[in-house]
């Protein structure tokens, strides 16, 4: 069954819903659905069915024929991805959005090739958005991911109040811990003080080329992080992060919900 999400911010939201723009043109003419047609509806992290009840010009009037019970990943996982190059970060949003991540923030690190000017932000936000909204909606996520940009690690970080960041890092000089031991060592003492409260967990990843030397001392200036190493494999950006994502999901218990 086909998943549209409304926006959190409908205060209008009731037992009847109106579907307009690009979902209006998907429902009517990519999926052609008729009079009749049940699809998912998420809102404000809960999923219900809903009937369509009438096709006009330019919008779909549906109702509510129940509520659906879902189960959300139990804490808050952010990825903050550095500016790779092309089209990448398009495949980089569909995956984390599919695979769980729940928040995504895009930085122009040391050695991102790309750059966004001003001018252009708004445009690739908007497109960001919809990509992360359309991969929410395949993979049958119960709120889509938030997506932001901004200009450079400091700034990505400056307001993280997350339980735990984790930093891969190819270019080390010396031995870093896994993955894998950094939660093993972590988890028992921070599982316990968030009994009341969601966990948050976020991870850093560089674009092409890592992060730069002054990128890795300022986490260690600031005390920000803990540098890790992902193995031997050298791994691509648009790969790296859903490495990550995907064994935090596993190490957590997280894997077999939406």
């Amino acid at each position: 069954m086909q998943r549209y999400f409304v926006s959190d911010d409908a205060t209008d939201f009731r037992d009847r819903i109106v579907i307009m723009g690009d979902d209006y043109h998907h429902i009517v003419h990519v999926m052609r659905m008729p009079v009749g047609t049940r699809v998912e509806i998420g809102h404000n992290g809960k999923i219900y069915i809903a009937e369509i009840d009438e096709i006009t010009l330019d919008h779909v009037d549906l109702h509510v024929a129940e509520k659906l019970q879902t189960q959300d990943i139990a804490f808050q996982l952010t990825l903050y991805q550095g500016l790779p190059k092309g089209e990448k970060i398009d495949l980089i949003l569909r995956q984390a959005c599919e695979i769980g991540v729940t928040r995504i923030v895009i930085f122009e690190a040391d050695h991102s090739v790309a750059r966004l000017s001003s001018d252009k932000r708004e445009g690739r936000l908007v497109r960001w958005r919809k990509i992360a909204k359309e991969a929410a909606e395949q993979a049958k996520r119960t709120r889509v991911p938030d997506v932001h940009f901004v200009s450079s690690l400091e700034i990505a970080l400056a307001t993280d109040n997350s339980s735990l960041l984790l930093v891969p890092y190819e270019l080390q000089g010396h031995a870093l811990p896994s993955i894998r031991d950094v939660l093993a060592a972590q988890l028992p003492v921070l599982l316990p003080s968030h009994e009341n409260q969601p966990l948050s967990i976020s991870f850093v990843i560089g674009p092409e080329g890592g992060f730069s030397l002054r990128e890795i001392e300022w986490f260690s200036q600031q005390r920000v992080g803990h540098l890790l190493t992902l193995g031997a494999r050298i791994l691509r950006t648009e790969t790296a992060g859903i490495v990550v994502a995907t064994i935090i999901l596993y190490e957590l218990n997280q894997m077999g919900v939406t």
